[in-house]
């Protein structure tokens, strides 16, 4: 089993030129599961070499343009080349109303879009097949917004945060995981910044990694910061920071 994770957008919406907006491809075999779409997203994953036409699902965590303005753009290239599966969407209940407005900008749908609604509590399933099974939590931001926590069945588990200020939730679901894909949109020393308005600093997610002993944490939603280091070690914790188009092997 190949596991790989294609970083397509790796900043937060205010953010360097160097970064566009969140999204991440996880490749399990040769099924993709998207995590969040953000703006640009789509030209991103067209300059890796994976198929669109693998693509099974859509996890989205919450509204905000920087994770989802690129849904219409997905849809309207899949039903272009020929996309023939129901493309799954799941998402929060309270992103109905904008999921449906974006895909409303297509003024040819060609493609079946499946919508999975969650009702937000806490480890309700969202997905499952024979190769991934997800569970979505509350996150603590400005805006309602989920966390997944998704096992590959027989091989790890990863917990992807979205957009979260630190919060206990997050702390129970990362007890078991293998990686942790941890937003980071301040650096150090701006903690107070970044909890008032639901995002995590460099120092919150590492001190996180290192508390419950994650082996791989993963910084991404980057926002203005120093430069730092593609990837470097904290203790016993490897902590990455890709840059657009990266490939992480699990």
């Amino acid at each position: 089993m190949t596991i790989k994770l294609y970083f397509l957008g790796t900043g937060g919406w205010i953010g360097p030129a160097s970064r566009t907006y969140s999204s991440i491809a996880l490749k399990v075999n040769e099924n993709i599961y998207l995590l969040d779409v953000g703006e640009f997203s789509f030209k991103n994953f067209q300059k890796t070499r994976l198929n669109p036409l693998n693509i099974t699902a859509i996890f989205l965590t919450h509204t905000h343009g920087d994770h989802i303005l690129s849904l219409p753009t997905y849809v309207i290239n899949l039903g272009a080349l020929g996309y023939e599966r129901s493309l799954k969407i799941v998402a929060p209940k309270w992103t109905e109303e904008a999921i449906h407005s974006l895909l409303d900008l297509i003024t040819n749908l060609k493609v079946k879009v499946k919508v999975k609604l969650l009702e937000g509590y806490d480890g309700e399933l969202a997905f499952d097949n024979e190769e991934v099974k997800v569970w979505s939590y509350r996150a603590k931001h400005i805006e309602d917004s989920l966390m997944y926590k998704i096992h590959v069945k027989n091989k790890l588990t990863i917990v992807y945060t979205g957009d979260t200020a630190p919060n206990k939730t997050l702390e129970e679901i990362v007890k078991d995981a293998d990686v942790l894909i941890h937003e980071a949109t301040f650096m150090w020393g701006f903690e107070k910044m970044a909890h008032s308005a639901g995002h995590s600093t460099i120092h919150d997610a590492i001190k996180l990694a290192l508390k419950m002993n994650i082996k791989k944490l993963i910084l991404t939603h980057i926002g203005f910061t120093l430069k730092l280091p593609r990837s470097f070690k904290v203790g016993n914790t490897v902590v990455y920071v890709p840059n657009e188009l990266d490939v992480i092997s699990l």
